[in-house]
């Protein structure tokens, strides 16, 4: 009975192993290049920003996510209390100095990652 047991459990066994099975092919090391046409890759895709700070604008004054205030200027943007300029980017929004870019919140004010 129990070599009956034995035969059947490994002839399931045997079952779930599939005998077309592709075999891997090789790879040739980076530095050498390949002779057959590699397919591209796409490109991984971006993740829009997420804004999560707002600069608000109000009597000509934004205001900073940190709650200060600076004088908005005549041609857009405005100066920081440590005489940065944060300019215009000429689409509706502004270029921050560490190179971040707000867009327009449609009402003078801008959404900020």
């Amino acid at each position: 009975m129990r070599l009956l047991s034995v035969l059947l459990v490994s002839v399931a066994l045997s079952a779930c192993v599939s005998s077309g099975e592709q075999q891997a092919q090789p790879v040739p090391p980076a530095n050498l290049g390949s002779t057959q046409s590699m397919p591209s890759a796409s490109p991984a895709p971006t993740s829009a920003p997420t804004y999560t700070r707002r600069v608000t604008y109000r009597d000509g004054r934004y205001t900073l996510p940190d709650g200060t205030t600076v004088a908005a200027e005549a041609g857009g943007g405005f100066t920081l209390a440590n005489r940065e300029i944060v300019r215009p980017d000429g689409t509706g929004g502004i270029i921050l100095p560490n190179g971040a870019r707000c867009v327009s919140d449609g009402n003078r004010g801008y959404l900020c990652p």
